[in-house]
């Protein structure tokens, strides 16, 4: 009996110190976790102009699209690749504390779209391309930011205001989900 009841409280003591210290810091035992999301506000302009603050952008049908007036932030500034459609984008730190793993979809009901994308220099030319996955290295980091990786909302189906809350859904190619609640910044 007295060797049941041990057994007992050592489980109930387990139990109790794995849940406490699961997600104290935001990070987990393994896989990947999000650090610092935020995402750029934008409006969508009356009178059907929906450019928003990425500058108007038309369909870019999975090809580069150069990059118009990139600033010294390094902040996005789209040209014209989606025509009349408002379109923002998501940053992030995505943290590895596992075996090397990736971003392979995003998800969002602030927009009709959601894609990763990278920025790239491609012929002087600054190229912003959608990408099948953002690889996370084991034991290594990730940070998505304007004028690199990042998450892009098109086709906003609101505005999205500073101190505004978007919810992002992303999966890992080893089936995670991650749901992030994201501040909107005007940055």
């Amino acid at each position: 009996m007295r060797r049941l009841f041990s057994l007992s409280v050592t489980v109930a003591l387990l139990v109790v110190l794995v849940g406490c210290g699961a997600n104290q810091s935001g990070v987990t035992s393994g896989g990947i976790t999000v650090r610092d999301p935020w995402v750029r506000a934008a409006m969508m302009n009356m009178a059907g102009d929906q450019s928003g603050a990425m500058g108007n952008m038309g369909n870019m049908d999975n090809q580069a699209t150069p990059m118009a007036g990139m600033g010294g932030d390094g902040g996005h500034s789209h040209g014209s690749e989606y025509g009349n459609t408002a379109v923002s984008a998501a940053y992030m730190v995505l943290v590895n504390n596992g075996a090397t793993d990736a971003i392979v979809k995003a998800e969002s009901d602030v927009a009709k779209t959601v894609e990763l994308h990278n920025v790239v220099m491609e012929n002087n030319v600054m190229q912003m391309r959608p990408v099948e996955a953002i690889e996370v290295p084991a034991n290594g980091q990730v940070e998505l930011k304007p004028g690199g990786f990042h998450v892009m909302l098109i086709g906003l189906n609101r505005d999205l205001n500073e101190g505004d809350e978007v919810t992002i859904k992303l999966t890992t190619r080893s089936g995670k989900t991650i749901e992030v609640k994201a501040p909107v910044r005007k940055q």
